[in-house]
Formats: structure tokens, sequence, C-alpha cells
């Protein structure tokens, strides 16, 4: 049931893409801050960028990731971010029941099996199995994926409680955090994850609306 979550995260960060689309002419613009991107021939809105690699324009959006090939921004951000939550919680069990194989069926080397030069080491004089040294091996890559996730996930919550994408905060552009405030800071988590936030982070779900789905934004 948990692969299929993190499954489903991942559909939905592909699926759920936040290309800009050309729906307003140029005497129409809703405001003096939305803008002609020559790239796409279109008028954007505003905090919309354009990506060179997806070749749109991304409304609301964070950043490019290699891992799913797609953008994230105004639309998949939420399924990402619960994307990155489940990997950090599934690479750290498998870490612990690597940990747990390791020191139970093997307790004569102690902890010194779990440290893959030494491991290495020992698997060459004969005194430890090949099998032993693969799950220490995974038990590493478990836990830099895991520290690689959770960094992303910490990333990604202390913007979103800003107000903020990445390229925003790389710019000091659309800060909203001098005037944080606990209604505020809610007003963001639910601008990202919607008015039912809680349950997009237990079950991956496409149609609960984001905060702002009116209007001229409810086309892009």
């Amino acid at each position: 049931m948990y692969v299929l979550q993190i499954f489903g995260n991942l559909l939905l960060v592909w699926w759920r893409n936040s290309f800009c689309e050309e729906h307003v002419s140029n005497d129409t613009l809703p405001g003096a801050d939305w803008r002609h991107c020559a790239d796409c021939s279109i008028n954007v809105p505003p905090r919309s960028h354009h990506c060179p690699l997806c070749r749109h324009c991304i409304a609301v959006r964070d950043h490019h990731c290699f891992f799913t090939a797609s953008c994230v921004g105004r639309y998949n951000q939420r399924h990402f971010i619960a994307l990155c939550l489940d990997c950090a919680i599934g690479t750290a069990y498998a870490m612990h029941v690597a940990y747990l194989y390791i020191t139970t069926f093997h307790t004569d080397g102690g902890y010194l099996y779990c440290i893959f030069p030494i491991a290495v080491v020992r698997w060459i004089f004969g005194w430890q199995t090949g099998s032993s040294v693969l799950v220490v091996g995974f038990m590493y890559i478990c836990a830099v994926s895991f520290l690689g996730a959770a960094a992303v996930v910490v990333w990604q919550v202390f913007l979103v409680v800003r107000g903020q994408t990445s390229h925003e905060f790389m710019t000091s552009r659309w800060c909203s955090a001098r005037t944080l405030t606990p209604e505020s800071v809610m007003r963001n988590v639910r601008c990202v994850f919607g008015p039912y936030w809680p349950i997009v982070l237990l079950c991956p779900w496409p149609v609960f609306p984001v905060q702002g789905d009116s209007g001229s934004m409810k086309t892009i």
C-alpha cells in the first residue's frame, strides 16, 4: 500500500503539470503584472517562469525536477512534497530493517559489520559473507537517499511557510516572511496543499482544489 502511495504521488507530479496556456489577449490582460513570454508567445500570469527544459511557462514555478522529468509548480508542488516525504520515510524504514539484519545475524562482528570499508575488507579475508556486504551497501544507499529526501522536504516546507518558491527565494522576490503570522502561514499552506492539506499528505488525490482557484487563475 505504501509503495502505491509513492507511485501515485510520482505519477501526479508528472501528470498535474503547471503549464501556462494562452487564454487572454493582449487587450484583456487581468493586470499590469502579467507579461508576455517571447519563447512561448503567450501572456503569462505573475510568478510564472519559462523552463528551457520543458519548453513551457510554468505557473508559480519552483524548479525542474530531474527525477520526475517535470517542473514543480502550482498544481504539483504538493504532490512533490508528499513524494519526498514518502521517500524519506520509506528509505528510513529500509535502512532500519537492513541494520537489524546485520546486527541480528552477524553478531560476532558487532557494529563493525555496519561500516562498509571494514565490511569489504572482512569479506576479502573471508570473515564476512558477501550477502551481508551487499546489505551494508544497501543500508548506505538508503541513508544517502533518506538524507537527500529529508533535506528537500525541510527546504520545501520552509518555502511553503514563507509563501515563496525556490526561484523567488534565490532572487529575493515575493517575500512575505516579514509579516508571518499563524493566519498567513496557514494561508500559505492552503495555497499549496489546498483546504484539505492533511489528506493530501496521506492519500494522493488530484481533485482537491488549491486556494485561489477562481477567475483567470483557474484556467492556468
